[in-house]
């Protein structure tokens, strides 16, 4: 319930069900303009710690370079001490 609660709340999200896990996961974009909104999502609805996760995902055309990490997803982790994944992908 909490995935389609969080999906209808939060401007951009999507919500969609792993099959072979058999849970849904929602994307939500981390923009300052809904910042606020997922802070409170996630005190309101007692999201447990160990189902957050802040995905930060960069495209690029060539295997070497350094991506400065954007600074609001250092703020989030001081909200919401949640897990990091990180995911690099060459075009």
């Amino acid at each position: 319930m909490q995935a389609f609660t969080l999906e209808r709340e939060i401007l951009g999200s999507l919500c969609d069900k792993n099959v072979e896990n058999n849970i849904y996961v929602v994307c939500v974009p981390l923009t300052d303009t809904n910042f606020d909104d997922i802070s409170d999502y996630y005190v309101r609805q007692r999201v447990n710690i160990e189902d957050c996760d802040i995905f930060v995902s960069v495209s690029s055309d060539s295997g070497t370079k350094c991506f400065d990490i954007p600074v609001i997803v250092n703020r989030m982790l001081k909200y919401i001490d949640c897990k990091l994944t990180f995911a690099f992908t060459v075009l």
